[in-house]
């Protein structure tokens, strides 16, 4: 459930507790496995299912998991090879042994022979992961065969079966959102303007939607000179963002926020203000990150909002962070109010 839900430390932790309780339990095993996998510890998971195998050599689970860490380790050939023998050798759960395959020949480019292994996954009513997975993969193998309009047909047909109070895996809403990313490029592309806001507001409006969709939207309002719509939609996107959103994703959205919110930087924000909270909690979530570019779009974003304190506190965090580029720092418009301040020159200095 952890590892479904994204928590893949937690995951972790939970299965080491598990197997030593159960060190021969091939199910805990191979759950191990999955969640080391999905950590990107390949090795690790190699481990795991060997061990699990050994102790259950009937059990497709951990067969799947090794083949599926070979593709992600970018151990094709083996991956492939182990793919064809589950196909081969086994009458049970080979929708899940195609929907593997199906992904190593994406990542091997091989569109057609993809296309042509998603077309034997049966796709049942309902927004299941399996489901889900099925028809974006559908879709992304006919928009790299140049066959878009059909592409659009499962994506938003994929959209449509996801309820909005959604509260399957993780996998489930990333797939979700990819969908809608796709759709909104193919309508761009044939300059269908209302479908693109009506998409990019149904996708912001989603539970724990990427900040990116807001941000798209609040710069079409912007520019139609809806700034105070604008700035409402970021604000609702970065409270509600997910807590594992990207920080560089995170702090983009929270410096556009305050930039429309702050007229760019000429008018204060209010203590009390939603615009306040939002960027808080956007402090609070990018802070921990090693990540140095997210530190400095914070720290612009702060310094619009005369929270210079919290800016170059931020701006010592890029600096750790190994960003801090001096020039476009001295020229940078968004700091015009640190400029005077002891802290900031000591930083351009250092």
């Amino acid at each position: 459930m952890l590892r479904l839900r994204g928590d893949l430390d937690g995951a972790l932790a939970a299965c080491r507790r598990a197997v030593t309780a159960a060190p021969r339990d091939p199910r805990l095993l191979t759950a191990f496995g999955d969640a080391l996998r999905d950590k990107g510890l390949y090795e690790d998971a190699m481990e795991m299912y060997g061990q699990a195998v050994d102790l259950d050599h009937e059990a497709i689970a951990p067969q799947l998991g090794a083949a599926v860490a070979l593709h992600k380790a970018g151990r094709y050939q083996s991956a492939g090879g182990m793919f064809n023998l589950l196909l081969e050798k086994w009458d049970y759960a080979q929708d899940r042994v195609r929907l593997g395959a199906a992904a190593l020949l994406l990542s091997m480019q091989r569109f057609d022979d993809a296309l042509a292994m998603y077309e034997k996954v049966p796709v049942p009513e309902g927004g299941s992961l399996p489901v889900l997975v099925t028809l974006y993969g559908k879709a992304y193998c006919l928009q790299r065969l140049g066959r878009s309009p059909e592409a659009e047909y499962f994506l938003s047909g994929l959209i449509e079966r996801v309820p909005r109070a959604y509260d399957g895996p993780a996998r489930g809403r990333d797939v979700l959102f990819m969908a809608y990313g796709d759709l909104v490029g193919y309508f761009r592309e044939r300059d269908k303007v209302h479908k693109v806001e009506t998409l990019l507001r149904e996708a912001a409006a989603r539970p724990l939607a990427p900040t990116r969709f807001a941000r798209d939207l609040a710069g079409r309002l912007d520019a139609a000179g809806e700034a105070g719509k604008a700035a409402a939609i970021l604000e609702t996107a970065v409270l509600g963002a997910d807590p594992a959103e990207d920080p560089i994703e995170l702090s983009e959205s929270a410096l556009a926020m305050v930039r429309v919110r702050t007229a760019a930087g000429n008018r204060r924000l209010p203590a009390d203000s939603a615009a306040a909270r939002a960027l808080q909690q956007a402090v609070d979530r990018i802070a921990p990150s090693p990540i140095g570019i997210a530190q400095y779009r914070l720290a612009r974003a702060l310094a619009l909002a005369g929270w210079n304190d919290e800016a170059i506190a931020c701006l010592a965090r890029a600096r750790q962070g190994g960003y801090l580029p001096a020039d476009q720092v001295a020229d940078e418009k968004d700091f015009d109010r640190l400029r005077d301040l002891p802290a900031f020159k000591n930083l351009l200095a250092g």
